[in-house]
């Protein structure tokens, strides 16, 4: 037993060495986090509409006066949600003006002993308000034909292994090519050499209705033998191997090599013959089957509009680069003045593309910040229903997960303007049924539709459940949680709204959970545009 148990061991250190010695290039963790340290805030509010999604930065969006204010009120942070295109040109300049304006602010709220969440909102290229769910565009693959004499980013990964665009050693049967690609597998050098491909959009892989599940191409070999296929995901990390056996020696065989357990977002694909041996291969891609294409099409009657952040790598170049910049501009602060959140409701297709490109950006900030307070949520709009699908680097004590609470959407967004629910007309209650069945039966088709997934008694019990879900997940990786954004319109009915805000602010209170309102002004403020208290009972539930 004793004998078994160290081949074992032994078998699985080589197996461990192996698998690291995999990646093309190592991506350094950065600085881990030395110690905790503490962001002590419980009471806090949105600062609105002043460096985010406005056209123009107003004059009268914050001052000095209004930071004295809010923090006599009894506020401790604000949450400051700032917009790549007020503070960046679109070829990537700073605009002065807005920094200053920022640096104002924390300046101000420093001064009147409140904290600072600068909060990246709204990018060029993703904004909270796309639908995924919503363009006709197919999800599409590369699709490699090495035609053009061209390497189509492949590249010899590890000296156990030579490749080159060469001619098609047999232009017969399925491939006619006059150009193909060729893997050649030296003896005893390298167990884990192979022909890499990488620098493509990154591609989801999975099991899902809209994830590619088989990795298509054409290969040619002198032998039967297996053929292994590894895929990775843009962060050169999460490796699948996947091993085929060719059927036919000596000509050209079409394979479709079943990729769907993946489940995560591909960003790096590899092939690797067998020690001793060549393999050609041709029109390399994925598809949804053993016989589709390289594209993903909608189901019928449904369109998907895919914020650019999720589908092109330069768009996630781009925002890391972002965030260095804003990074440098803000690291003089201290630590526990100034809190860092990533991205305000990321809306990806899969959890798994933002849990990767939030991965990355954290690594990257901790190059040169390892204590610095990163906040963080859940793809979906940081909803407490997608909690669970959340994952953030272990053994990091300066994360801060942060969830936004609007539930049920059709009370706390009642008519508003920019919404679907603006052309809900019938009573809507809080607390009991949302919509009692006589006034459901009196909507449109379209607007039951839309309705249905909230239908059902809501109370104060029903509110906390859900928060509970933030909460367990925050306790089982041992975090601080935040409630960035949580509010009701004003065109909720104000007795149901108040009822609302009171058991939300409540049940926070009652759980410890810190959190910020949305908003100081506007629809959901208690503050008028000029800063005027208009809801002075909104007011004293978030502060007393």
């Amino acid at each position: 037993m004793k004998k078994r148990l160290i081949i074992y061991l032994a078998c699985l250190f080589a197996c461990l060495i192996a698998s690291c010695s995999e990646k093309d290039e190592v991506i350094s963790n950065g600085g881990e986090p030395q110690s905790y340290v503490p962001f002590a805030i419980n009471k806090g509010v949105n600062i609105s509409n002043w460096l985010s999604q406005v056209d123009a930065i107003p004059a009268n969006g914050f001052s000095q006066a209004e930071a004295q204010k809010l923090a006599g009120y009894g506020f401790d942070h604000i949450r400051l949600p700032i917009d790549e295109k007020l503070f960046f040109t679109e070829d990537g300049q700073k605009i002065p003006e807005a920094f200053t304006l920022l640096h104002n602010a924390i300046g101000w709220c420093r001064d009147a002993g409140m904290k600072v969440i600068v909060d990246l909102h709204v990018l060029r290229d993703h904004n909270f308000n796309t639908t995924v769910t919503t363009s006709g565009d197919p999800i599409e693959s590369f699709y490699d034909t090495f035609e053009d004499m061209k390497w189509a980013g492949w590249f010899a990964n590890g000296s156990g292994v030579t490749v080159n665009n060469v001619d098609n050693p047999s232009k017969s049967g399925i491939n006619t090519s006059n150009r193909v690609f060729s893997v050649v597998r030296k003896s005893g050098v390298d167990t884990w050499s192979n022909a890499k491909k990488k620098d493509f959009s990154i591609i989801p892989v999975g099991s899902g209705k809209m994830q590619f599940k088989y990795l298509r191409a054409k290969i040619y070999k002198s032998t039967k033998s297996t053929i292994t296929v590894v895929l990775s995901d843009e962060n050169n990390t999460n490796d699948g191997y996947y091993g085929y056996t060719n059927t036919t020696a000596n000509e050209w065989e079409e394979i479709a090599v079943d990729v769907s357990n993946y489940n995560k977002n591909c960003g790096r694909v590899a092939l690797r013959p067998e020690e001793g041996e060549t393999m050609y291969f041709d029109d390399v891609f994925f598809s949804d089957s053993k016989t589709g294409d390289n594209k993903i099409y909608p189901e019928s009657g449904t369109t998907t509009v895919v914020p650019k952040l999720w589908t092109d790598k330069d768009a996630q170049y781009k925002y890391l680069d972002l965030w260095k910049t804003l990074a440098e501009e803000l690291n003089q602060y201290p630590n526990d003045l100034v809190a860092y959140e990533l991205l305000n409701e990321p809306v990806a297709p899969y959890a798994s593309q933002w849990n990767s490109l939030s991965a990355q950006l954290i690594r990257e900030l901790r190059q040169t910040e390892p204590e610095r307070k990163l906040i963080i949520g859940s793809n979906r709009w940081q909803s407490v229903n997608t909690f669970n699908e959340l994952t953030i680097p272990g053994g990091d004590p300066n994360i801060i997960l942060s969830f936004h609470f609007y539930n049920p959407h059709p009370l706390t967004h009642y008519q508003a303007e920019w919404t679907e629910e603006k052309d809900l007309n019938v009573p809507i209650h809080y607390p009991g049924e949302l919509i009692e069945e006589a006034d459901f039966n009196q909507l449109s088709e379209a607007m039951q539709k839309l309705v249905t997934p909230y239908m059902g008694t809501y109370d104060k019990t029903t509110l906390e459940s859900l928060v509970l879900k933030a909460e367990m997940k925050a306790t089982s990786l041992g975090v601080q949680l935040y409630c960035g954004e949580f509010g009701c319109y004003k065109k909720t009915p104000a007795a149901d709204r108040m009822e609302w805000i009171r058991d939300v602010v409540s049940i926070l209170k009652d759980r410890h959970i810190s959190y910020s309102y949305w908003e100081y002004k506007a629809g959901f403020g208690f503050c008028d545009s000029q800063g005027n208290v208009i809801e002075q009972e909104v007011l004293d539930l978030l502060t007393k």
